[in-house]
């Protein structure tokens, strides 16, 4: 079997070796196994959830998300396994090789597949700084003091945070206001949207849609004329920002979203 591995990066622009990285990183938070793990099975309905709430099953990414979900499901008959099986069995080269060969998949489509986990299904890990105003004093220091306290990215973060009872526990610990813990685990929250990053968090916080169930229980209409004034303080508009800030897909990936962070102290299991 011929595998060109240097296409790796060309298809994700990582390493072989740097994806595998990054999805033992995001699945090694209990968090994740908990509420993002599926089954083969469980992944192809997940599949069906981003086509129907980030794409509200329309646009040229219907046919990747439908092909990867067909991927998913050919391989949850051939290997009854979870996402992190999954990657172990092909952490390095030599177990790939041994996975494509007993699970009769393609290299390019276990690419797929992997590259699928990490930008659209699993939640993207991030450094805590694109969450702070980089011109405030005060949310430096703040960020430092965390990092002294091992928390240093937003996976970290909502680790700790997911209930107010941790995030109490974190505050008083850190010597931080709760308040201020409490806004930046729920700007960590709304980070999990796919693509989402922290320019983005600001802007959506900026306009009041400051928690990840706003922005799933948002109207759209409503939430257009908001983000619109928000964005004329910038000096912009709502038109300057509709593609690199699609409120629709935000709306519709907000609400499929596994809930991560409670506002009670009862985690509910899955």
């Amino acid at each position: 079997m011929e595998i060109d591995w240097n296409s790796v990066k060309t298809q994700t622009l990582w390493s072989y070796e740097d994806l595998i990285g990054k999805l033992q990183g995001v699945l090694a938070y209990s968090f994740v196994q908990e509420l993002y793990n599926h089954t083969m099975q469980q992944a192809w309905d997940y599949a069906q959830g981003i086509r129907r709430g980030y794409l509200q099953n329309r646009g040229e990414m219907i046919g990747y998300i439908d092909g990867t979900a067909d991927l998913l499901e050919k391989l949850g008959e051939q290997e009854r396994i979870t996402y992190s099986e999954l990657v172990h069995q092909v952490v390095t080269r030599e177990d790939c090789v041994a996975f494509l060969q007993r699970a009769g998949f393609e290299f390019d489509q276990l690419i797929q597949v992997l590259n699928y986990l990490l930008r659209w299904v699993l939640p993207f890990k991030s450094p805590l700084r694109e969450f702070i105003d980089a011109n405030n004093a005060g949310e430096i220091s703040v960020l430092e003091v965390l990092k002294r306290q091992k928390i240093g990215s937003n996976l970290d973060l909502l680790e700790i945070g997911r209930t107010p009872a941790r995030r109490a526990q974190l505050a008083s610990a850190a010597g931080i206001p709760t308040g201020f813990v409490n806004a930046l685990v729920h700007k960590a929250d709304i980070s999990r949207l796919a693509y989402v990053r922290g320019k983005t968090v600001k802007h959506l916080c900026g306009g009041g849609f400051d928690t990840l169930d706003k922005i799933a229980n948002a109207n759209l209409a409503e939430m257009e004329v908001k983000m619109d004034a928000y964005y004329r303080t910038l000096g912009k508009s709502l038109a300057d920002f509709k593609s690199v800030v699609p409120l629709s897909w935000m709306i519709g990936g907000a609400k499929i979203l596994p809930r991560v962070v409670n506002e009670n102290d009862n985690i509910r299991k899955k």
